[in-house]
This record gives structure tokens, C-alpha cells and sequence, in this order.
């Protein structure tokens, strides 16, 4: 299995399309990672960011993280 961290720009000019992927040895720091990476982004980008796993050719979202338009952090956990 392997852990990594993908981001994505939330906004309506956005097409969607994921950053590059940050490798992370186990899912707390792929969690740790998203967090500090959509906490310090600039709150015009309304970044998203996903830690995920990946075995084999399965890619699973693990925690999503994000800041909304009235700068309010939120987070979401998938089993």
C-alpha cells in the first residue's frame, strides 16, 4: 500500500484536475500533510485536499479537507 496526498482547486474557473501527488509513509501524515497544506493556501484558491491510499491499481480516499467560501475548515474521514 502506499500513501499520498492529491490536491484540487474548488471553484467554478477550476476544470478539476488534481496536483501532483505528495507520497507519505503511513495515513496520519497523508492526513497531517492535506491539513497543513489547505491551511496555508491562499483562501481565494479554495483548496481541497485528499489523502489516499493506493494498493495496486485501487486508489481509495481515506480524509478529504477543505476550507468553504465563508473560510469555515471542514473535514470528512471515509472508511
Amino acid at each position: 500500500m502506499r500513501y499520498f496526498v492529491r490536491t484540487i482547486e474548488k471553484h467554478k474557473e477550476s476544470d478539476g484536475t488534481y496536483g501532483p501527488e505528495l507520497a507519505c509513509t503511513a495515513l496520519p501524515d497523508a492526513k497531517a500533510e492535506a491539513k497543513r497544506l489547505v491551511l496555508s493556501a491562499d483562501p481565494l484558491l479554495r483548496l481541497q485536499a485528499d489523502a489516499c491510499l493506493r494498493n495496486g491499481q485501487i486508489t481509495r480516499t481515506k480524509y478529504r479537507c477543505w476550507v468553504n467560501e465563508r473560510g469555515e475548515f471542514h473535514e470528512s474521514a471515509f472508511l
